[in-house]
């Protein structure tokens, strides 16, 4: 009942955030609406991006209870990795590119058809359905509702206060939701370390409170090469066109590194005492919801299912954003009205989110990322990255033959039988066979010019 009480009053203030009165700017231009202004300063930058990228937190709750702290080798560590990278070679000059969008920046050095390939690899990259799928099951945990009724409330919920606000109401909203996230998780660790001590861990197999690569290796090289998404991830790009500067850009990330450090240990410890109190659950996506249920006093579950909500929300309504832009600016070119165009698209992106999502309402996170995510790494990252590494960079045509040979590939390979895979996800192959096309292109091309010359 609890819970029921306070996660109720935390989706009513998001509403009542979606009719307070609308700033005169917010539809004076694209930066304003899109980029709060380009003005975000450091805090706001680290809230949001904190906030944002750790959305998937259900399938790192199973991730967790499944191999234990080896899952950070595969987790965190890729990705923090790719986010120093970012904050060291990039954030600098992707923030003086000003533009708004990834697409935009393949359209100014690939062109248009590239530009509008990459439209909807991004579509697919940034699909809100993940998140608005872990929300509407955590909803389900809390209210006594049909999962598809609990995914309408998260869709609503989720872009009701942006609808007006735009990119500076998710800044503003995710500065307290970097609260909810750390104070839920941080009081959740503490009570459990002071009622069972280390107990529970006791009955934890060694392998899985060890660092171990052991059976792991190909695992943990496919999943840096999936964490290589973060170069193409609009949520990034995004934040840093709004910083105030570059600077602020390369700090934010820097500090954003370190938060994220600190809720890994916070996440994962959570998980191997969930592990411990609660051995053999059938689905282990669950083990946070189901700890605040059956572990935790009624108020301190109620506030650690609100750091859930905050963590995963975070991310939904940053995506929903992201898409409707993506699908209105960037894909249909409807550039003028932004903020009448933008509420368009997320009425448009909620919909198509429903029914995208309606054969995956009893799936789990892990499931829908390894589905979708191996195309936007194939597809992608070459082409971004060599934007900014000029000797390595293709022309428009070819990469659009390399962009499609991506797409073929990574499709052709999930239609093989598992044994002819070698276990393999489609992103290695992919990966594998996209750099080869653009070094043989290249190879090509200065042979052809000696020739020539």
């Amino acid at each position: 009942m609890v819970s029921i009480v306070l996660v109720s009053l935390y989706l009513l203030v998001l509403l009542f955030g979606s009719f307070r009165k609308k700033s005169s700017d917010q539809d004076a231009d694209a930066d304003s609406y899109l980029l709060a202004g380009r003005k975000l300063a450091l805090f706001p930058f680290v809230a949001t991006m904190v906030t944002t990228a750790y959305g998937w937190i259900m399938g790192i709750g199973q991730l967790y209870y499944e191999y234990g702290i080896s899952a950070w080798l595969f987790l965190s560590l890729p990705y923090t990795s790719f986010a120093l990278i970012m904050a060291f070679f990039f954030s600098k000059k992707i923030r003086e590119e000003k533009i708004h969008s990834i697409p935009e920046l393949l359209a100014k050095y690939y062109g248009t058809k590239v530009s509008k390939f990459g439209a909807v690899l991004v579509l697919l990259l940034i699909s809100p359905a993940m998140y608005a799928l872990m929300t509407s099951q955590l909803l389900a945990e809390v209210y006594p509702l049909p999962t598809w009724i609990c995914l309408i409330l998260a869709l609503l919920f989720s872009s009701a206060y942006i609808y007006r606000g735009g990119f500076q109401s998710i800044a503003r909203k995710d500065s307290y939701k970097f609260l909810f996230m750390f104070g839920g998780f941080a009081t959740t660790l503490i009570y459990l370390f002071q009622a069972h001590g280390l107990t529970p861990l006791e009955g934890v197999s060694p392998q899985k409170l060890s660092f171990s690569f052991s059976g792991h290796l190909w695992e943990i090289i496919t999943w840096f090469i999936l964490a290589s998404v973060v170069i193409t991830d609009p949520g990034y790009h995004q934040r840093i066109y709004s910083s105030e500067s570059p600077a602020v850009a390369k700090r934010g990330l820097l500090v954003s590194v370190l938060c994220w450090t600190l809720f890994d240990f916070l996440a994962a410890s959570i998980a191997l005492y969930g592990l411990g109190l609660l051995p053999n659950l059938e689905n282990p996506a669950l083990v946070y919801p189901l700890l605040a249920h059956e572990l935790l006093p009624p108020f301190l579950g109620a506030i650690f299912i609100l750091g859930l909500l905050a963590t995963i929300m975070s991310t939904l309504d940053s995506f929903l954003f992201l898409s409707a832009q993506t699908l209105m600016l960037d894909l249909f070119g409807k550039t003028q009205e932004t903020g009448k165009n933008m509420r368009i698209g997320l009425l448009l992106i909620s919909l198509l989110t429903f029914a995208l999502l309606v054969p995956y309402l009893e799936s789990n996170a892990v499931e829908f990322f390894f589905d979708f995510t191996p195309y936007m790494v194939c597809v992608l990252v070459p082409p971004i990255i060599s934007v900014f590494l000029p000797r390595y960079r293709l022309q428009g045509n070819e990469v659009l033959i390399q962009m499609s040979l991506a797409v073929l590939v990574c499709y052709a390979w999930t239609l093989l039988p598992e044994p002819e895979t070698f276990g393999l996800n489609a992103v290695v192959p992919g990966i594998l066979i996209v750099v080869a096309y653009q070094l043989l292109t290249l190879l090509l091309k200065k042979r052809k010019q000696g020739i020539e010359n």
